[in-house]
């Protein structure tokens, strides 16, 4: 993925634009506020609004103060004083008024105005009662009893006395009275001190007055006298207690008056109070609203900075990476060229000898006539090829590694019998050069393990091959064995020799690639790629292993190769052993191949470990063959042209419900695993391209294959198979009829897809290019054609190729079936 460098130029401008963006918005609503509160601010004229309301306050107080103190005498004086203050209150009542628009207000003026006038009305009735109270008549004298004293009594008898009223001891008189109209009892009151017409007739005909009838009358007089007194005072005292009550009434008009003019100022009052106080809220909210967005936007501006900055720092630190990664990849991209101008130095020394010695025979055969040196010129040229095919080979598999493109084709394998055929594979040529040749094999027999068969094949391989390459004289000691580590299974695999060994610094630098060493007499390299250990140390990683390096110059050196193993499930272990097979019966196959090569192939495989073999290329006539015969192991091929191997497996399962016929699944592709398989209903897989001896190994994990098989020459043969056309027959090689008859089907089938390969690629048909390369790659892997397999991998992967690479897969496709054909006609003459 390509690093873009980070451009500090567009942040820094953005981060500046984004301040003043914030900074005007902020001024902005600071702005508004300041507005909001010069046009909400207290003004003079609602000052003295409220001023006029105190003042016309102060003025009713100062009449309610003077009122508490009016009498009869200062009446006139206060009314002065009255009548001085109130035009100054209707001036003040008459300005609230024009001060405001508000008609409640208007209203309350209006009734303040009206209830002062009531007030002064209603003073002058009290004044005006009292002076009555002033002028009535006063009533100095209360008696305190009913009856005449003694003193008074005697008094009065004196003065009769000494006036010579006092009557004579005897006096006759003759009264008649008249009887007037009953009065009433104020009428009688009256009567005592106004005159009037006498309702008692006397006519003496004879008087004769007593001492004791005198008393008696001027006792009368006193008493009436008195009566009279007494029914004056209380008349008296009547009218003073309704003056009072008269003055208490109009007093607490009075004061009505004056409570309700103070309420209704007091209101006004408090109105102009509260607006005052709305407005300094205002102000303060105005106020704080400012603070409070300069406060964020002061907030924000430094948090954008820091962000900034913090975004500065962190492109800084990109620029340094980026610019160290630069000098990195530039020094890489040094290396590479350095490592691919070696790789051309060392391709066209190792191509150009084997080249050259080709193109050498081939001169030799056009002038030689005898047919055994022409076999014998063959020969050398095809040990030639296979060298050049073998570096092909090796140069593809470090690609892989390198780019990260390598993907493990995970089988079941013996991995006692893999270790053990390897090994042993390079005994001859260790006896070739008189080396004595340990092999200690620890694993147990039958070991069944997963994993991916080629990685680990090639690791021992490339190890085994130097320690034999590097080992001019003395012994090579092998150990093979299982180790557990951490819960864990692990193959451990050790080879020790007796070679010159490498010193403490090239330690550091064999792993790495082109890195060959030296004969330790010459000073010209070994033959090699010097790739070997960097594919080996490539290996090792993807599987998660380890690999070890102990060497002393002079002394040898010591590899071991440590790799995890994965078991197979210890209960499907048991499912197979109690599956045996019946050694009186053949097993029966089915293989379902849309390919007619793969089909012929696997059968003739399937027939040498003893099995009848059904083979269809329809996948419609799979049901309707399962209906009606039976089966013990089953063969799909996973990428067919109309239907799915998933899908068919499906309908599979469905018709054999819970029979344990085990399905395999037969597959090029590498990206499936096995997991994938077992929940789709598969049993096992088995990897195309595959041997015999693949084949065989499979089989005996569900215990399918008689014993005697097991022991058939080319299942126990080396696992190193010829290579090219050969490879398809190698496992039928004995039965002339059928090679010809595979070889057959192999060119017909080829040369078909040649030039539909040819038109798809023309057309940019890609799609269907990939469906075709897909069918073809099995072949060419098992032909281990490496430029083959590889250009056909693309294209199956959906790549397209240049018209250099398309030109060079047809015509490697065109020798394979020349190739063939020349087999043929071998397989006929001889």
């Amino acid at each position: 993925m390509k690093k873009e460098v980070p451009k500090l130029g567009p942040k820094v401008i953005a981060g500046y634009l984004l301040i003043v963006v914030i900074m005007a918005v902020g001024l902005y609503l600071i702005y508004r506020n300041l507005v909001e509160f010069s046009q909400s601010r207290v003004k003079n004229e609602e000052h003295r609004e409220l001023l006029v309301v105190g003042r016309t306050l102060s003025m009713l107080y100062e009449i309610e103060s003077d009122q508490n103190l009016f009498t009869s005498e200062n009446a006139g004086a206060y009314f002065l004083k009255y009548d001085s203050i109130v035009p100054d209150i209707a001036r003040n009542l008459d300005s609230l008024r024009l001060m405001t628009s508000d008609s409640f207000r208007i209203n309350k003026l209006d009734s303040i105005r009206l209830l002062i006038d009531q007030k002064r009305d209603n003073l002058e009735k009290v004044a005006s009662l009292l002076d009555s109270m002033r002028t009535a008549p006063q009533i100095t004298t209360l008696m305190e009893s009913s009856y005449v004293p003694p003193s008074l009594n005697r008094e009065i008898s004196n003065y009769l006395t000494s006036n010579n009223l006092a009557p004579s001891l005897s006096h006759d008189s003759d009264t008649s009275v008249v009887k007037g109209q009953r009065k009433g009892f104020l009428d009688r009151v009256r009567n005592v001190f106004v005159a009037s017409e006498d309702s008692t007739l006397v006519i003496e005909k004879r008087s004769v007055v007593t001492s004791s009838q005198f008393r008696v009358l001027v006792d009368t007089l006193i008493n009436k006298i008195r009566t009279s007194e007494k029914l004056d005072l209380k008349r008296h005292k009547q009218f003073e207690l309704a003056f009072l009550s008269q003055l208490e009434v109009m007093s607490q008009h009075n004061r009505m008056l004056t409570a309700r003019i103070d309420d209704l100022l007091k209101s006004v009052e408090q109105e102009e109070m509260k607006k005052s106080l709305a407005l300094v809220s205002a102000r303060e909210k105005a106020i704080r609203g400012s603070q409070q967005t300069l406060f964020i936007v002061s907030t924000l501006a430094m948090l954008i900075a820091l962000v900034f900055v913090f975004l500065f720092l962190i492109d800084l630190n990109k620029s340094r990476r980026y610019r160290r990664e630069l000098e990195q990849s530039h020094k890489q991209i040094s290396n590479l060229l350095a490592s691919r101008e070696k790789l051309m130095l060392t391709i066209s020394h190792d191509i150009k000898a084997p080249m050259s010695s080709i193109l050498g025979y081939i001169e030799l055969m056009e002038e030689e006539e005898d047919p055994e040196k022409r076999e014998r010129f063959l020969y050398y040229m095809k040990s030639s090829g296979d060298q050049v095919l073998r570096l092909i080979s090796t140069l593809l598999d470090y690609h892989r590694i390198e780019s990260g493109t390598w993907q493990l084709k995970e089988t079941r394998f013996d991995l006692h019998t893999l270790a053990e055929e390897t090994v042993q594979g390079f005994r001859p040529l260790a006896m070739q050069k008189e080396l004595e040749y340990s092999v200690e094999n620890r694993i147990p027999e039958e070991s069944i393990r997963y994993g991916d068969l080629y990685m680990i094949r090639q690791i021992m391989n490339n190890i085994l091959s130097n320690a034999v390459k590097y080992t001019r004289s003395g012994k090579i000691s092998v150990v093979m064995q299982e180790e557990i580590r951490e819960h864990s299974d692990w193959f451990i695999f050790s080879v020790n020799d007796t070679g010159e060994g490498i010193d403490e610094t090239d330690q550091q630098l064999i792993f790495g690639e082109f890195q060959r060493g030296h004969n330790h007499e010459e000073s010209e390299p070994v033959e090699g790629s010097g790739l070997g250990l960097a594919i080996t140390k490539g290996f090792v990683e993807a599987l998660q292993g380890e690999i070890q390096l102990h060497s002393e110059k002079g002394e040898g050196s010591s590899f071991i190769i440590g790799l995890p193993l994965k078991t197979i499930d210890i209960e499907e272990k048991n499912r197979e052993k109690e599956q045996p097979v019946s050694d009186n019966r053949k097993c029966c196959a089915l293989v379902v191949d849309d390919d007619i090569v793969q089909l012929m192939m696997i059968s003739e495989m399937l027939q040498k470990l003893a099995f009848e073999v059904v083979t269809e290329r329809n996948p419609d006539e799979v049901i309707p063959l399962l209906k009606h015969h039976s089966f013990d192991i089953i063969f799909i091929d996973i990428m067919m042209p109309h239907t799915n191997g998933f899908t068919l497996a499906e309908k599979v399962k469905a018709v054999l419900q819970q029979s344990e016929v085990p399905l395999i699944a037969l597959t090029a592709r590498s990206d499936i695993s096995l997991d994938d398989l077992h929940e789709a209903g598969f049993s096992g897989n088995l990897t195309k391209p595959f041997n015999l001896h693949d084949l065989n190994m499979l089989v005996k994990q569900y215990h399918l294959t008689n014993e005697e098989n097991t022991h058939h020459p080319l299942i126990t043969s080396s696992l190193h198979t010829p290579i090219g056309v050969a490879a398809l027959i190698e496992f039928v090689k004995e039965d002339p009829i059928v090679c010809k008859s595979i070889l057959q089907s192999f060119v017909d089938e080829t040369s078909a897809n040649i030039p539909l390969l040819k038109n798809y690629m023309g057309n940019n048909e890609m799609r269907a290019a990939a469906g075709l390369s897909h069918k073809m790659l099995p072949l060419f892997r098992m032909m281990d054609n490496k430029v083959v397999v590889y250009l056909l991998s693309r294209l199956e992967k959906e790549k397209t190729l240049s018209e250099k690479e398309k030109g060079e897969v047809l015509d490697l496709l065109k020798e394979s079936v020349a190739e063939a054909v020349d087999l043929m006609k071998k397989l006929s003459l001889g």
